[in-house]
């Protein structure tokens, strides 16, 4: 991997990893949640034909508590939706598995948490197609899966969904191509948070510059 490669690499984590700090934010917008899923999958591929490489020495991801609560926050928005579907259906069984909040997860041991996060999952799957009017989409759920693999990955488990998984084969050039599209995708979209929200746009500009090392 060259030095070019590596610093666009870094970047496209660092962008990744400001939006999901700031998921609240962006995640009514579906579109959003399309574009970063095929972000993340380009830094998938790239950490793993990275790891082909002895020359490359760059390190793709958040420690495990950053991403303990980054799983909180997106289960916490798919569990408002699940809820509200829940209470508006009168499904008593399913608005009591469905009442999580951030802090809920937040305080579960990471046994638990995997346990609790793959049951959630579950239920929006298969109430997907039925929460369409609640703004729940397939990409949301990948998004939170994406995730979840990740922090499975950072303990050593075996990943619970392969969610568009990579071949290692694909070339990083074609990887970098791939996720450098899905940043200029994001970038018309993040023009509406110009004025609305200058704080959160002025930090995913800051997130989404090259740094040259």
């Amino acid at each position: 991997m060259t030095q070019e490669q590596i610093n666009r690499t870094e970047m496209m984590e660092t962008t990744q990893t400001y939006l999901d700090a700031n998921t609240a934010v962006w995640s009514a917008i579906p579109i959003v949640t399309t574009y970063k899923n095929q972000l993340s999958q380009a830094i998938d591929g790239l950490k793993t034909a990275a790891q082909d490489q002895d020359a490359a020495q760059v390190f793709i991801g958040s420690n495990l508590q950053s991403l303990k609560i980054t799983i909180a926050e997106k289960m916490d928005i798919l569990d408002d939706i699940l809820e509200a579907y829940a209470d508006d259906t009168g499904n008593a069984e399913l608005l009591a598995k469905a009442s999580n909040s951030k802090r809920d997860y937040l305080r579960l041991t990471n046994e638990d948490l995997e346990t609790k996060v793959k049951n959630v999952i579950d239920l929006l799957e298969a109430n997907v197609a039925d929460m369409a009017d609640y703004g729940l989409t397939q990409d949301q759920i990948d998004d939170a899966k994406l995730s979840f693999s990740s922090y499975q990955d950072k303990r050593g488990k075996p990943r619970s969904y392969q969610v568009a998984s990579r071949q290692a084969t694909q070339s990083l050039k074609d990887l970098l191509s791939e996720g450098m599209d899905a940043l200029q995708r994001l970038d018309k979209v993040m023009k509406r948070f110009k004025r609305s929200n200058s704080s959160f746009f002025n930090g995913y500009m800051a997130a989404r510059t090259i740094v040259d090392n």
